[in-house]
């Protein structure tokens, strides 16, 4: 019937049929109780492997209580085994114990000393079986654990290839090298948080006296940012023409970019453009939400180059205006995104831009090659080479004086 308890299998093994019908007397009221009257039917029978204890005589006909022991073990060392001996044979009872028996009872035994070392002997039984099966269970989770850590391992080096073909296609959306141009010196330090990044710049020439810089920065980091890289790569591609003002242009790469995606991603990109004009000496441009990229003049005047609209991917209303600079050979540009002075210190403070253009103004000296590797110091410095939260990208562009 449903919620009944089950019964313990209790085997008896004594020669004297006097002592098997006593034990099962006491024991039946609690156990199912199999009796036998030698080691050797008990083996036989084929129910040694079914008991939940067995009690036996040490000193039997035939096969002695040791060797059935053994052989009890050899079934299944769990179960318990209780020896009861007469008080000349208990030099036997404690080999018994030596070989592993459960426990020994003195003939003449009482009642309570039989119950209670049943009972103790089953309970013992009982909790060695839940541990062969709480352990069993735990070798079959651990098993399906080592097959998800194989998968997730083998996954692992999946995702480190397909990783590693996105980083070689994301690294087109930098010049493969820098434009050969006698009047420009370009210098630049890059360092990604991931393999790939959203940070990039590009050129698009037009004659020999007019092109245009484009330094961008996409939001967040890994294959996400890099993805919609490519997205703003081709809306620059697309749509930079040289009678297209800075303003426009950031207008038509705003829409452009809201009308790529099927559905709204967040992501978004700021991004500076700036169309140099050789023949005039000017630079006109727009700058979509980035950091002031700083201006520095010969004489290490310095001035920022500020933002003059939103940044673009987000908003079809977003207004964009550009200003106009005078550039003089001697002058210097950089650039830069805001990884450059977010990463914290090891007190989780950052360094802000404030500080870090401080610094641009303090070394605003030296030749455009020492300045970026001494500004990207600076980060490091602070912050850590293993503390960047976001790439890091600084480039430099010097106008090169005529006896350079």
């Amino acid at each position: 019937m449903a919620g009944d308890v089950r019964k313990g299998n209790i085997i008896v093994i004594d020669d004297d049929d006097m002592v098997n019908e006593v034990l099962s007397f006491i024991l039946k009221e609690e156990y199912d109780v199999l009796t036998f009257f030698n080691a050797e039917d008990a083996l036989n029978n084929g129910q040694i492997s079914m008991a939940d204890a067995i009690i036996t005589d040490v000193n039997l006909p035939g096969m002695n209580g040791i060797d059935f022991l053994r052989q009890v073990y050899q079934v299944d060392s769990n179960i318990p085994v209780i020896v009861i001996t007469a008080y000349n044979d208990i030099d036997i009872a404690i080999s018994a114990l030596k070989n592993g028996a459960f426990d020994f009872i003195l003939k003449p035994f009482k009642n309570d000393q039989i119950l209670l070392s049943v009972q103790k002997a089953i309970e013992r039984h009982d909790l060695l079986r839940e541990n062969i099966k709480l352990m069993n269970e735990l070798k079959s989770k651990n098993r399906e654990l080592e097959l998800l850590n194989r998968k997730i391992q083998q996954r692992n080096v999946e995702i480190e290839n397909e990783l590693d073909i996105a980083g070689n296609l994301q690294q087109c959306l930098f010049p493969v090298e820098f434009p050969d141009m006698d009047d420009f010196t370009f210098e630049l330090r890059y360092q990604p948080v991931e393999k790939i990044s959203g940070d990039f710049f590009d050129f698009l020439f037009f004659d020999k006296n007019h092109f245009a810089l484009i330094f961008a920065d996409v939001s967040g980091h890994g294959v996400p940012a890099a993805l919609y890289s490519a997205m703003v790569k081709t809306g620059i591609s697309t749509i930079g023409r040289p009678e297209i003002s800075p303003a426009e242009f950031m207008m038509q790469l705003n829409l452009f970019l809201i009308g790529s995606q099927k559905t709204m991603s967040y992501n978004y990109a700021t991004v500076f453009y700036a169309l140099f004009d050789l023949e005039k000496g000017t630079i006109q441009y727009c700058n979509a939400g980035l950091p002031s990229p700083a201006h520095i003049r010969e004489k290490q005047e310095m001035q920022l180059l500020e933002t003059t609209g939103p940044f673009v991917g987000i908003f079809e209303t977003s207004e964009y205006f550009q200003k106009e600079v005078q550039i003089q050979r001697g002058d210097s540009i950089l650039f830069f995104t805001d990884g450059a002075f977010e990463c914290p210190d090891r007190r989780d403070r950052v360094m802000g831009q404030q500080q870090f253009t401080d610094k641009i103004r303090e070394y605003s000296h030296l030749n455009i090659h020492d300045l970026v590797s001494t500004m990207y110091d600076v980060i490091q410095q602070y912050c850590g080479p293993d503390r960047f939260v976001d790439d890091v990208t600084i480039l430099g562009v010097h106008y090169n004086s005529f006896d350079t």
